[in-house]
């Protein structure tokens, strides 16, 4: 009876866990949240809406994201690029 016990509390919390991390990639206001507090150090949002900008997929948004995060060392897990991402997306880009 322990063993089934402990098999369920282990299910119901890797499912939890997996339920708050696809929450947490899903949230657009964690992307902006995210955003603000380590992309405007750097630039403004001009830098999406200017007429040259050579983002033109949501593969080359994301790739982006990435040489951004990691030129500047920004310690991110991947569900906030994602959401960074998925933020940019649906103010700006609309891919």
């Amino acid at each position: 009876m322990k063993t089934k016990t402990l098999c369920l509390f282990a299910l119901f919390l890797s499912n939890s866990a997996m339920v708050s991390a696809a929450d947490k990639t899903d949230d657009p206001k964690h992307g902006e949240n995210v955003h603000t507090e380590h992309c405007q150090k750097c630039h403004t949002d001009s830098v999406y809406t200017r007429d040259d900008r050579f983002v033109k997929s949501i593969d080359a948004l994301s790739k982006q994201v990435i040489r951004c995060k990691d030129g500047n060392d920004i310690p991110w897990f991947d569900e906030d690029t994602d959401a960074v991402v998925q933020f940019l997306n649906q103010k700006y880009y609309k891919f």
